[in-house]
């Protein structure tokens, strides 16, 4: 989302500069040649933010961001996610800009660690504005911040070349995160392994990487589903979207996942967990994809099942889910970023 909002701001003209805390390694997404990147590569640990290591590598990082912010002079500092919003709010400390931060995951399900948890609710209030891409953000974080701060703005989508009908008769199911606990991919293979005994000729693409990769692998090889699964690893997920019949999001808990956006954008119908209001913005039961309780492998297998065995339901979610995303389009949120955070 950062990328998308970057990469249109500087096309238009803006001058727009993305500050890296970390190195590149673990860059994925491109950012376009009009785009300033500045790399602070201030790596280390940080987590345990009382632990003289955590605490000293913190201190490092807000002073590497503070020392870019003063030396660009920026009109507006924009922040994305928990910790680096709180990590921007200390650098920005009596300079004179813009700080805007962005939650983009629901601060009453997603845990940063005591002391991070502290800092979100005792410094949030002091940025010029607290942005979130679900009204349940909002509604958690109207207990430390004033509510004339907070705003919805909608996390901007590519627009994508698709033609519904794409993937043909591909039997494919797909799944799209990181490999771990919160994407509850246990539950997932769970489930199907109930679906392949049904509907052996089904796959499964897992698109990502993460820590429970080694875990992941043994509970398919010990469900005997292994030989049924791709494990596409990270990659773009955009051909995967094309091939796919149907979109899965298993999660633990999520705020607004943008690869749930983006399969939706590609027309393809979602299997939601309830276990998070913002997905459920987007996904509502029988009309724009199908909702199950979280930590039910049987009932997700039920669900999607159903969704393998009628096609017609297929195309009547994946065409409404077309609608329901039509105000992420880039072309309409860009408008609304723009307006609320304050760009001219």
């Amino acid at each position: 989302m950062l990328t998308i909002l970057a990469n249109s701001w500087a096309e238009s003209g803006k001058s727009v500069y993305v500050i890296s805390i970390d190195g590149t390694q673990e860059d994925f997404f491109k950012l376009s040649e009009s785009v300033h990147h500045i790399v602070l590569d201030v790596r280390g640990p940080s987590i345990s933010l009382f632990k003289l290591n955590g605490l000293y590598m913190t201190i490092k990082r807000v002073l590497a961001i503070r020392g870019a912010i003063k030396k660009l002079s920026p009109d507006i500092v924009i922040a994305f996610m928990g910790v680096v919003n709180i990590l921007t709010i200390l650098a920005t400390v009596k300079i004179n800009t813009r700080v805007v931060i962005s939650e983009r995951n629901d601060p009453a399900l997603q845990s940063l660690g005591f002391g991070w948890d502290r800092l979100r609710r005792y410094l949030y209030r002091y940025a010029d504005l607290v942005s979130a891409n679900t009204n349940a953000a909002l509604k958690t974080m109207r207990d430390y911040v004033p509510e004339h701060k907070l705003v919805f703005v909608p996390n901007p989508m590519t627009d994508f070349e698709k033609q519904m009908g794409d993937a043909g008769d591909n039997k494919q199911l797909l799944a799209v995160g990181s490999l771990r606990y919160q994407k509850a991919y246990d539950v997932l293979l769970k489930a199907c392994a109930v679906v392949f005994k049904e509907e052996p000729e089904w796959r499964l693409t897992i698109v990502g990487n993460g820590e429970l990769w080694v875990e992941l692998h043994a509970l398919a090889e010990q469900l005997e589903i292994n030989d049924k699964i791709t494990w596409a690893g990270r990659v773009e997920p955009y051909t995967h979207y094309q091939n796919a019949q149907v979109f899965l999001l298993p999660s633990r808990h999520e705020g607004t996942p943008n690869v749930l956006l983006e399969a939706m954008t590609h027309g393809l119908p979602a299997i939601v967990t309830d276990a998070s209001p913002g997905p459920l913005e987007y996904v509502k039961h029988e009309e724009t994809g199908l909702v199950v309780p979280v930590e039910d492998p049987e009932l997700l297998a039920r669900a999607m099942l159903r969704l393998i065995g009628d096609e017609c339901l297929r195309k009547r979610l994946g065409a409404k889910a077309v609608e329901c995303v039509d105000n992420n389009r880039v072309v309409k949120a860009l408008p609304k970023w723009e307006q609320v955070i304050g760009i001219i």
